[in-house]
């Protein structure tokens, strides 16, 4: 799109309670109509710790993204969204810069977020603001299996700071370099994360304390799947492990399992081995930056 001199200009915001019409009209094509932003944007506008924005245009929004808090110190930078009748005006890239900007001013740690390999501009764009490569993952599912499982156990609450011990020790763990995604939010291990998962019921041992599996919530056009935060084992084990995750989720009521999993030859194989396959041909990339002065 080619701007004249009297054409408006983009001019990023906080997000107020009337852009939300604007917003889920041009969103409610996106992903085919399955764009989640209709689902979370009343949550987001009132989130104390972070921030949501829009890119304003001709005096509406075209565009819009979101800062929130993981954990102390971890930041995830998401819903990054640009309506596609208004490309061409590099209006991800204002809205990038700005919440980019609002992190540096209010916020620590470190903040990260998720891209595809595809997306050439992303990857530049994080690199012009200081962001670093940190991890290549690939999208795997499957279906569940409905064979029983007894393989699992609830991890107690007295119980999280050996199952935070065990998991670093896990050499599965490493191959993330300590991350864990739990619904595309990913975020290192703490013990404060671990006992968030345990709370709602999704840490579970596998075979005694032969293995861990953090897990989360997703959703497909087929239903409720499992989503694999840390499936955390001998490296040997991990197929056995991830075929038992499929059993798990037949028991557990969901349709099947959905995990997002380091890229390495370790994973590739575990996946193929247990029944998995890639949810889209192309990888991910999760780039991270540390602030600099908090």
């Amino acid at each position: 799109m080619t701007r004249s001199f009297s054409s408006p200009i983009v001019v990023c915001r906080p997000a107020l309670p009337s852009d939300k019409a604007d917003v889920l009209e041009f969103t409610k094509f996106i992903w085919n109509g399955h764009d989640y932003i209709r689902y979370v944007w009343d949550d987001w506008l009132a989130d104390p710790e972070g921030i949501l924005t829009v890119a304003e245009y001709g005096g509406h929004p075209v565009g819009l993204g979101k800062v929130s808090l993981s954990a102390p110190g971890q930041w995830w930078l998401q819903g990054l969204r640009v309506d596609p009748k208004f490309q061409g005006l590099k209006i991800a890239s204002h809205i990038h810069a700005y919440l980019d900007e609002w992190w540096l001013d209010h916020g620590d740690g470190v903040v990260r977020l998720m891209t595809g390999s595809h997306r050439v501009k992303v990857q530049h764009l994080c690199e012009k603001l200081g962001y670093s490569r940190a991890l290549e993952f690939k999208e795997f599912e499957t279906g569940s299996l409905d064979e029983g499982c007894r393989s699992f156990q609830p991890v107690r609450e007295e119980e999280i700071p050996v199952a935070l011990q065990l998991a670093l020790d896990f050499p599965t763990l490493a191959l993330s370099h300590g991350l864990i995604d739990l619904g595309w939010d990913v975020i290192q291990l703490t013990e404060e994360v671990l006992a968030s998962v345990q709370e709602q019921d999704f840490a579970f041992w596998w075979r005694g304390r032969e293995g861990l599996l953090l897990a989360w919530d997703d959703d497909n056009e087929e239903g409720k799947v499992l989503g694999l935060g840390l499936p955390a084992c001998a490296l040997d084990s991990l197929p056995d492990l991830l075929r038992d995750a499929r059993r798990l989720a037949a028991g557990m009521g969901r349709v099947g399992v959905f995990w997002i999993a380091p890229l390495c030859k370790e994973t590739l194989f575990a996946a193929q081995a247990s029944g998995y396959r890639h949810h889209v041909d192309h990888s991910g990339y999760l780039y991270e930056k540390k602030h600099p002065a908090k």
